[in-house]
């Protein structure tokens, strides 16, 4: 009895030894089969993924693009044209990673340069994060006594980045240039001995594309301005990039007459907790006759010229297809202003 049972189990050992074989026969032989369903399923939702991920928006030839980076209560503006790309300020360093993302969507592979208005933390702070992430031709600094510059981490962690990295740490001369292919940047300065605040040592930027210009103050108060209108510098523009997030010390009558613009963009944090923009600045605006735009409503805002035609799209999207054409919106800011007064 023992040994018809033994046998029986041998019997039922081989069995499943000869099931096992045929199972892996069947397997190995449907293998090829199944690997080429996976892998044309996995390209399928490649290609899917592929053909309906955002894009940025390819820039056509003689075009400039400026953004003016919603980064909160800082400052950050990106010039592109087909060919070069410029960052103007950073924001704080909290904002940094921010920044990095919204350049690599606009799709910068490489910066030509960064250009620091001054080194307060809400302009260079998140400059740090960019160099770190991407690569940066050259680092423009303003010309600031030494007494005067800053020692925290966000003005010395810029440099030593710059310094590791081998970025050249440019101070430019007053009206120095810099070609950009479809547009120029000049640099202009108030360079005045009698100034005694850092923000009147801000590097001011004046854009030109065609006959179309863009003008940025970084945080020039009424001082810088005065100085810069002593000077007789040009600085009409049809888009002025309001000084000092539109702080009531800034954008004095005299020098918005000047410049005349006939759009105003000012970069400011949602309910931030210095009033910006100051009324006075709104109703010095509104009286002018000058379109607004502010980030706190806004959000991202970009501005876009061929030299000639000169469009706007607040609230951008830096994924847009870029397949349909460019229509001028209403600043988001005036519809609310509208509608709370009514």
């Amino acid at each position: 009895m023992a040994k018809y049972s033994e046998q029986i189990r041998s019997l039922e050992r081989k069995y499943l030894r000869k099931k096992r074989a045929l199972k892996w026969k069947s397997f190995c032989k449907k293998l090829p089969l199944r690997l080429s369903v996976i892998l044309l399923t996995a390209a399928a939702i490649f290609a899917v993924w592929f053909m309906t991920k955002p894009r940025p928006v390819p820039i056509p030839a003689y075009t400039l693009r400026v953004y003016i980076l919603d980064v909160g209560q800082g400052d950050a503006a990106l010039l592109r044209t087909d060919s070069h790309s410029v960052l103007i300020d950073g924001g704080e360093p909290d904002y940094g990673p921010t920044v990095v993302r919204m350049l690599q969507k606009a799709g910068v592979e490489q910066l030509d340069c960064i250009i620091n208005s001054h080194p307060h933390s809400d302009h260079i702070g998140g400059i740090a994060a960019v160099l770190e992430q991407i690569p940066v031709g050259a680092l423009y600094l303003p010309k600031t006594p030494e007494a005067w510059k800053p020692t925290g981490l966000s003005y010395t962690n810029v440099l030593d980045l710059a310094e590791e990295k081998q970025i050249p740490i440019i101070t430019p001369a007053c009206h120095e240039t810099l070609s950009l292919g479809a547009a120029e940047l000049e640099f202009l300065c108030a360079d005045d001995a009698s100034l005694v605040d850092l923000n009147d040592c801000s590097l001011v930027c004046r854009v030109t594309c065609g006959e179309r210009r863009f003008l940025f103050t970084g945080d020039l108060s009424a001082a810088g301005e005065q100085a810069m209108l002593s000077k007789g510098y040009a600085l009409s523009a049809d888009v002025l990039k309001i000084g000092h997030h539109g702080s009531s010390q800034s954008t004095t009558p005299d020098f918005l007459a000047a410049v005349s613009p006939d759009y105003a963009a000012i970069s400011c944090g949602a309910m931030n907790d210095y009033g910006h923009p100051a009324p006075r600045i709104l109703n010095v605006l509104r009286d002018a006759a000058c379109a607004v735009y502010r980030t706190d409503f806004d959000h991202t805002i970009l501005f876009e010229t061929d030299g000639d035609r000169l469009s706007v799209i607040p609230d951008y999207d830096f994924g847009h297809s870029g397949t349909d054409t460019y229509e001028e919106k209403e600043p988001q800011s005036q519809v609310i202003l509208r509608s709370a007064c009514r």
